[in-house]
C-alpha cells in the first residue's frame, strides 16, 4: 500500500474516533502519552529510535527506497532529506559503525526495494553499508567531501532544467533543514555551498542543472552578498534570498514564501539540536507541510506569529522534552484551530 492510500484510511478511521488528529498522519504509538489537544509529541529513547518510529509509522512496507545516514554528521541528509520526501521515503539515522536495533529492526519491517546510504565510509562505515547491502539491495551516494557529495545526490536526482535549486550553508545547517519540506515539495536539489564560495562541485553541477531559478536560503552572515552575486551566472531566471534576522526568523520566511495558510499540519523541531528534524523534514515534505525551528524553551516571535498565520488544525512536535520542552508544547496548543 503506497503512503497516500494509507494516509486515506488512517482519514477514515480518526474521524470516527475521539482524537483531535489532523487526517494527514497517524500519531506514533510513542506520542499517544503525550497528545495535547491537536499537538502530538513524536519522541523515543535516542535520534535513532525516533528515525525508525517515525519511519514505521509513516510508511508502509514494500515502498522504493529507504535512505540511511549518519546521527552524528548532519550534511549529507540535509541534501538528501528533500530527495527522500520527493521520493516517499523515510531518513534513518545509523552510527558510523553501528546499526541501532530500532533502525534494523524498521528496515526490516519497511521491506524497501532499495536502500540509499548517504554519505562515505567516515560517516556510515563499509561495515554498515554491507550489513544494509545484506538486507537489502544497497547503493552508496558519496563524494570526497560534503560539497562533492550533496552535489552528486543532486545529479543521481535531477534532471537539467529543473525549476529551482535551493543553496544552503553547508556548515550551518538550521536553514537547510527548514527548507527541506519546500525543496521536496518543488521538487529541487539542496545544494551545499561555503559562505563566501561555490566549491567546484557544486559548479559543475550547477552547470549540469540549469535551474530555472536559484533560491539562496540564510542571511548574508551565512551566505555573503558576493557568493548571492556569483550565483546568478547559473541561471536564466532569478536569483532570491529567503532569510530572517536569525535562524527562527528565517525558518519562518521560508515557511511564509513555501505554504498558503490554512496548513492541516505543521512541524515543529528545536533549533538547537538537528537530528529529530532530519528524519521529520521527508514527513513534512511528503505531506505538503511546513517544518518551523523553536528554541528549547521558548517560541520566538517570528514563529509565533507564521504559527498565526498557517493556523494549522495540529501540530507534531519533534523530539522529546530536552530538545522541545513540554512548556513549549503546551504554549503550542494556542496556536491550533
Amino acid at each position: 500500500m503506497r503512503p497516500s492510500t494509507r494516509r486515506s484510511v488512517l482519514a477514515a478511521t480518526l474521524a470516527c474516533g475521539a482524537l483531535a488528529l489532523s487526517p494527514t498522519l497517524s500519531a506514533p504509538a510513542s506520542a499517544s502519552d503525550d497528545a495535547r489537544a491537536g499537538v502530538v509529541r513524536w519522541s523515543g529513547a535516542d535520534r535513532y529510535e525516533l528515525s525508525a518510529t517515525i519511519a514505521t509509522e509513516n510508511y508502509s512496507p514494500g515502498l522504493a527506497r529507504v535512505f540511511v545516514a549518519s546521527g552524528e554528521v548532519f550534511t549529507d541528509a540535509l541534501s538528501g532529506a528533500p530527495i527522500a520526501a520527493r521520493d516517499e521515503g523515510p531518513v534513518l539515522l545509523v552510527r558510523s559503525t553501528t546499526i541501532p536495533d530500532a533502525v534494523l529492526n524498521a528496515i526490516t519491517t519497511l521491506q524497501p526495494q532499495q536502500i540509499i546510504v548517504l554519505g562515505g565510509e567516515s560517516s556510515v562505515s563499509r561495515d554498515v553499508f554491507n550489513q544494509l547491502k545484506n538486507l537489502f539491495p544497497a547503493e552508496r551516494w558519496a563524494g570526497p567531501d560534503r560539497y562533492s557529495a550533496s552535489a552528486k545526490m543532486s545529479k543521481l536526482s535531477f534532471d537539467p532544467g529543473a525549476r529551482r535549486a535551493f543553496i544552503a550553508s553547508g556548515s550551518v545547517f538550521p536553514d537547510a533543514l527548514s527548507v527541506g519540506p519546500v525543496a521536496g515539495m518543488t521538487p529541487g536539489p539542496t545544494l551545499l555551498v561555503e559562505s563566501d564560495n561555490v566549491p567546484g562541485s557544486i559548479r559543475s553541477e550547477l552547470r549540469r542543472l540549469l535551474p530555472k531559478n536559484i533560491v539562496v536560503v540564510g542571511g548574508e552572515n551565512t551566505l555573503t552578498p558576493s557568493l548571492y552575486a556569483d550565483l546568478q551566472q547559473y541561471t536564466s531566471g532569478t536569483v532570491t534570498r529567503w532569510s530572517g534576522e536569525d535562524r527562527f526568523a528565517t525558518s519562518a520566511a521560508i515557511s511564509r514564501t513555501g505554504f498558503k495558510s490554512g496548513a492541516n499540519t505543521v512541524y515543529v523541531a528545536s533549533g538547537r539540536v538537528f537530528p529529530d528534524a532530519l528524519s521529520g523534514a521527508p514527513v513534512a515534505g511528503m505531506n505538503r507541510s511546513p517544518l518551523l525551528l523553536v528554541d528549547t524553551d521558548a517560541i520566538p516571535d517570528s514563529i509565533a506569529t507564521e504559527l498565526r498565520r498557517l493556523q494549522p488544525t495540529r501540530i507534531v512536535v519533534l523530539g522529546g522534552p530536552a530538545t522541545v520542552s513540554d512548556g513549549v508544547a503546551s504554549q503550542l496548543e494556542t496556536f491550533v484551530d
